[in-house]
């Protein structure tokens, strides 16, 4: 996965696409945090474990209540992206310092080789709509700093 991170068009195509997702996803009948949380961690059943599933579970129902806020206040906020943005660069880092080494070192080979098979593979695209692999997370992190100044996301 040969990504340049300072690409902005990376950036957008990805968030965009991210968010329109997101956007699906809550038009579902089956919507809810509860559902998202079991749902995003089942895309990746054997990366994460007992040990620390229910934490792995609590960090995604944030994110739901985090983009679900962010977009329900988007228009009446000046079109500010900033908390979506902020809430999924938080649950990725969170979710990399939840995981044990070889759990982590799986989830990062895992993200990059569905990044590169998400136009053959519908699973693998899923899964780039709903985690950050690492040049992609770095991308987010360059460009809403490049934004929003040094040091907004810490």
């Amino acid at each position: 996965m040969d990504i340049d991170y300072k690409d902005r068009n990376v950036f957008e195509v990805d968030y965009i696409l991210r968010i329109q997702t997101f956007e699906k996803y809550l038009a579902s009948p089956v919507c809810s945090q509860d559902h998202y949380a079991d749902y995003k961690a089942g895309l990746i059943p054997n990366i994460f474990y007992g040990h620390n599933m229910h934490a792995v579970l609590q960090l995604f129902k944030e994110e739901f209540s985090e983009v679900k806020s962010g977009l329900e206040r988007y228009e009446a906020d000046n079109n500010n992206d900033f908390p979506m943005l902020k809430s999924y660069v938080k649950t990725e880092r969170a979710l990399r310092s939840l995981l044990d080494q070889k759990q982590l070192n799986d989830y990062k080979a895992l993200l990059e080789r569905s990044f590169d098979s998400q136009k053959l593979d519908a699973r693998a695209a899923a899964m780039s709509r709903f985690f950050l692999p690492t040049p992609i997370l770095d991308s987010y992190v360059f460009q809403v700093e490049e934004i929003f100044g040094k040091g907004i996301l810490d």
